[in-house]
């Protein structure tokens, strides 16, 4: 299989250069920052629209859907019957030309457009048609996933928005685009291989770029790390001489503990200038990730509902079949088995996903090299473990799906693995994460995350780092105790267990051991238990720190039952 690294450049590209175009929300805060865009370019010809790189064509304004007779926001059928004078006019991608759609806009005195995608996938070029060339104010277009995040407050006249170059607008202002910041290595990480310091850390830091006019010292970067309401990493670094225009990389120091409690480590980065900043929009940038008992993931995953988070449905635009994968490697994997794949997609009206098919794949990667820098780097050694074809039943759109491997899957220390979900139809859309940005992350690390494979190229980087497919594995831990089969299923509850847990004995009665090991095979507690057939036994484990073991339970017979616990404090 071909390699390109094509992604990667265009990602840093995009991320780094100051003369950008962006699309910002300012207010409300729910809502500010940044989303994806592309915009009329009078390059092309077509149009003559402003230089948006200029930051003298900037413009901020409160968004305002267009109105036409019958109350559609097409705005195919001109004239528009709203007074958009001094706002930013919103209307919805359709059959009519681009340039249409912003000239109506325009002669009812919008200051700038923005049309929304109408079908699932990045916002696209943008011709002018027979109308582009009398178009003067900004066009620009945004995804229908942001379209439809955004719609609400639009209606009720909350947004204000900004299209533009900031770059010198004011004299005091920092900030970061989110790829600008080191993430952990991925959003979900296993807990069975994050036991303690030596098996998982984040390296923490920040770009900060001055896009403001005026040299600025006195400034700072930061970095907080929370869990559970409680600061558990933080530090700060002052920032002064940095020119307009120019930017630094401030490390942060690198955040570890002696064991990692299950659940959301909400980090955040700040960057504060010794002013008043003149946008204080990209002073936060939020990476948080997350500790999980069974899930591995780059995309978010709802802390609260165990649910992966697929704000965005893309696919490429030409193919025969393709495949996304997530990457994964560990020191430790032997600890663990996959057990399925979970992934969610969608179609545009009046498509559906019934009948619609994927295949979930797994590999053993088995090209031998360092990092994605070394010459050794490449695909060519993928070993197919299972592949397991699934079909819709039911139009299940948006909805995570989990599908099982044939069986489960062991995994040899410090070997690659790919896990991927792959399809042929032109009408599905998988669900991706466009929320998460691993840009200089990946520059760091330098390890691989989502490569995506078309029709046999595969792209180091997927669609970019900016946006990750939204799956994930399932692992289970794999005991280090041999233990009897026997007919009782044993499961513990509750599980994460806190202080006490309870074990169903069911059909054993009388008396056994129980060991505890930690997850190196290290014996923590043992204790003898007595009980009749149906008890429930409960066990203290306030004394023992976090983390996920072994309970093995040897009865008078000399069967023995063994099963995972996870503790959290």
């Amino acid at each position: 299989m071909k390699k390109l690294s094509l992604f990667l450049t265009m990602t840093l590209v995009s991320a780094f250069a100051f003369a950008q175009v962006i699309f910002q929300v300012q207010t409300p805060a729910p809502l500010a920052g940044n989303y994806t865009l592309t915009w009329a370019d009078p390059g092309g010809n077509d149009w003559a629209t402003p230089d948006l790189l200029n930051p003298a064509n900037a413009v901020t304004g409160i968004l305002k859907f267009v109105d036409v007779p019958g109350g559609d926001t097409i705005a195919c059928a001109p004239p528009l019957t709203a007074n958009l004078t001094g706002n930013i006019a919103v209307v919805y991608r359709a059959s009519c030309e681009f340039g249409a759609k912003a000239l109506a806009a325009q002669n009812a005195g919008a200051i700038a457009v923005i049309i929304i995608n109408n079908i699932a996938g990045p916002p696209v070029g943008m011709g002018g048609g027979a109308s582009g060339l009398s178009v003067t104010i900004p066009v620009i277009m945004i995804s229908n996933v942001d379209g439809a995040l955004l719609r609400n407050d639009i209606i009720a006249g909350n947004i204000t928005g900004f299209i533009g170059s900031k770059v010198g607008l004011f004299a005091d202002d920092l900030g970061a685009f989110k790829g600008d910041v080191i993430r952990a290595r991925r959003f979900s990480n296993l807990a069975p291989l994050s036991a303690n310091a030596s098996e998982f850390s984040v390296q923490t830091g920040t770009w900060v770029r001055n896009f403001g006019n005026q040299t600025q010292n006195g400034a700072s970067a930061s970095v907080n790390i929370d869990f559970g309401g409680n600061s558990v990493y933080s530090n700060s670094v002052a920032v002064n001489g940095l020119l307009p225009g120019d930017s630094i990389f401030v490390p942060l120091g690198t955040f570890s503990q002696a064991n990692y409690p299950v659940g959301l480590y909400e980090m955040t980065y700040t960057i504060a200038t010794a002013n008043t900043d003149g946008d204080p929009n990209d002073n936060i940038i939020n990476a948080n990730f997350m500790i999980s008992a069974n899930d591995y993931s780059y995309g978010r995953i709802d802390d609260q509902t165990n649910e992966l988070l697929s704000p965005a449905g893309f696919r490429p635009g030409t193919f025969t079949e393709y495949e996304l994968c997530l990457a994964f490697d560990d020191p430790n994997a032997s600890r663990m088995k996959a057990q399925g794949l979970t992934f969610s997609a969608v179609t545009n009206a009046p498509d559906v996903l019934t009948n619609e098919f994927l295949e979930i794949r797994a590999y053993q990667w088995d090209d031998v090299f360092t990092d994605i820098n070394d010459p050794n780097f490449n695909f060519a050694n993928l070993n197919s473990l299972d592949n397991v074809f699934f079909i819709y039943t039911s139009d299940d759109q948006d909805i995570n799906t989990f599908v099982p491997f044939t069986n489960s899957i062991s995994l040899l220390d410090n070997k690659r693995y790919l896990f991927c979900a792959a399809t042929q139809s032109t009408t599905l859309f998988m669900g991706f994460d466009n929320q998460t940005d691993y840009t200089t992350t990946q520059a760091t690390i330098l390890q691989p995350t989502a490569p995506i494979n078309v029709d046999g190229t595969i792209f180091t980087n997927g669609f970019g780092l900016d946006l990750v497919p939204a799956i994930s594995v399932t692992f289970d831990i794999l005991s280090s105790v041999n233990e009897n089969d026997n007919t009782t299923n044993i499961v513990p509850f509750p599980n994460p267990a806190k202080d006490v847990i309870g074990i169903p004995v069911g059909n054993f009665s009388g008396t056994a051991q129980l060991d505890i090991f930690d997850i190196a095979g290290k014996l923590v507690l043992s204790q003898n238990l007595r009980f009749g057939k149906n008890d429930v036994v409960s066990v203290n484990v306030a004394n023992i720190d976090a983390g996920t073991y072994v309970f093995k339970m040897k009865f008078e017979d000399n069967t023995s039952k063994a099963f995972n616990v996870l503790i959290s404090k």
